[in-house]
């Protein structure tokens, strides 16, 4: 493998197949949340070895460990807001139109990436070295050959069934999604793992586990709906997930961003900017595409529609207008109520 950077190649670093199956929203007692029928899906392969290496060598950086990582009560080891500058391939990666198309497949909804600040987030778990460790980590995803006696193992999957998502030391405890849509990622290779599946909480208080993805695979998930936790890997000397975040690509379909989770592990002036610049955008969308349905609602009707002067046709549904634009108010509320002081 070169120590050299590459710039990103849809047609070496990206191995994608739709994924073989899913849960759904019903499947999971959650059929009237969400925006989409898909709730998670099964793992699929994204990313070759190739791009998962050079997703690590931006994301292992020294200037990212040192400048981009944060804990937090969700997570102990966070690295995330690099600039497109410290972290060229993640953002070359993201944005690109395979990876979107692939992604939008596999949630069943076209989307696009919430912000440029979402990209590439990083969730490192620690092992005994702690977050000194990391840095000593090969750019390389490297079988696991931690020589674990057959009791340990035994002990380990037992430890892993009865995980039911609330001990202290999973990955990450239980919560709802900022966005709508993610897509987790592996970045390391696990095939040694046990355990280490997301665990959703139903509508009916039940749990369910969604299998754990392998190196350079993902799942996709419509996290804003569906509360779930990241579990403790066992017989795994690291595991490395990558997480962007996404939401519709039509202005017109509900967007229930929040920044309830965001608030305590980013900086306040990257994301007061980032939210503002995406809310005040898709907003502009929302409005040009209104005025265009009632353009050609009134085109429709055609020129002797109010021949009599009289005033033609109703085009503007007041009820339904005063409805929607009441909607786009309670969006500019959240937008307001969701700023960092």
């Amino acid at each position: 493998m070169s120590n050299v950077a590459s710039a990103f190649d849809p047609a070496v670093h990206l191995c994608y197949k739709k994924p073989e199956s899913v849960f759904t929203m019903k499947d999971l007692a959650l059929e009237d949340e969400g925006i989409s029928p898909i709730g998670v899906t099964a793992p699929f392969p994204l990313f070759t070895r190739e791009g998962v290496t050079e997703l690590r060598r931006n994301v292992l950086s020294p200037e990212v460990l040192d400048k981009y990582t944060v804990s937090s009560y969700i997570s102990a080891f966070q690295g995330r807001e690099f600039t497109k500058d410290v972290a060229p391939f993640v953002h070359a990666a993201w944005t690109s139109p395979e990876v979107i198309a692939a992604v939008s497949e596999a949630a069943g909804i076209d989307l696009v990436p919430v912000m440029e600040i979402e990209l590439g987030h990083t969730n490192y778990q620690l092992g005994e070295l702690g977050k000194d460790g990391v840095r000593l980590t090969s750019i390389t995803p490297e079988p696991q050959q931690l020589g674990v006696a057959v009791s340990d193992l035994t002990h380990y999957q037992e430890l892993a069934d009865a995980d039911n998502g609330e001990a202290e030391d999973n990955v990450v405890h239980f919560h709802y999604d900022s966005y709508p849509f993610v897509c987790v990622l592996m970045l390391s290779d696990v095939s040694t793992m046990i355990g280490g599946e997301t665990a959703l909480k139903c509508g009916d208080g039940s749990i369910k586990k969604a299998r754990g993805p392998g190196v350079g695979h993902c799942v996709v998930m419509q996290g804003r709906h569906i509360k779930h936790a990241a579990l403790r890997a066992y017989n795994a000397g690291e595991r490395i997930t990558m997480v962007t975040s996404f939401r519709a690509r039509d202005p017109l379909i509900h967007d229930g961003s929040v920044l309830s989770t965001i608030h305590p592990i980013t900086k306040k002036n990257r994301i007061n900017y980032q939210w503002t610049l995406y809310r005040m955008k898709l907003l502009s969308d929302r409005f040009n595409a209104m005025a265009s349905k009632l353009e050609e609602k009134k085109k429709l009707l055609g020129a002797e529609d109010d021949a009599d002067g009289k005033g033609g046709s109703e085009i503007v549904n007041v009820e339904e207008m005063s409805k929607w634009i009441d909607q786009q108010l309670e969006y500019l509320t959240t937008t307001k109520e969701q700023y960092m002081p």
